[in-house]
């Protein structure tokens, strides 16, 4: 009887164990910048990431570390931070360091990088089941200004007061 317990713990333990870790990892779909007929758009990258306490940030910020292919570019600034994503309602509200906005050397500042910036994050998020629509947030403001930077004009030309969607349109079909 002794011996059928051991069989029978050593058995939940195994089974215990192989459950952890396959929940340690999930796969992600991340979209980074690429050129297409002299058209910029969004390509895909399947990446397994960390399942910790939050699957949302721990995509974006496999977002930030920039793509492993060399067909492709990275659309946010690596030294860029991601204070918090919260999920509601199909809402996901994600909130960056104020680097995301003022880091113009990594990635420059125009109409085109920042669609592709802000439609990378948006089209992320949104590839999770349960997320339709993303809210950007600079130190947890979607206007006014910090150290200066205007925060609701993003990079200049997208307002980051609005709710964003996804967009199929400014994905690669190859």
């Amino acid at each position: 009887m002794k011996r059928l317990c051991i069989i029978i713990s050593a058995m939940a333990l195994f089974f215990l164990s192989i459950i952890f870790l396959c929940s340690c990892s999930k796969t992600a779909t991340l979209y980074f910048a690429s050129m297409e007929d002299d058209r910029p758009v969004l390509v895909k990258e399947t990446r397994k990431v960390q399942n910790r306490e939050n699957i949302y940030r721990t995509a974006i910020e496999e977002l930030i570390k920039g793509p492993l292919t060399n067909s492709s570019y990275p659309v946010i600034p690596s030294d860029t931070i991601v204070n918090s994503v919260i999920i509601s309602d199909g809402l996901a509200t994600v909130d960056f360091n104020i680097r995301i906005i003022n880091n113009f050397e990594e990635i420059p500042h125009s109409s085109a990088t920042e669609t592709l910036a802000i439609y990378s994050i948006t089209n992320t998020l949104t590839e999770f089941d349960g997320i339709e629509r993303v809210k950007i947030t600079i130190e947890g403001s979607s206007s006014g200004e910090i150290d200066g930077y205007p925060v609701e004009d993003f990079w200049g030309h997208i307002g980051i007061y609005e709710i964003f969607e996804r967009n199929e349109e400014i994905i690669s079909d190859e």
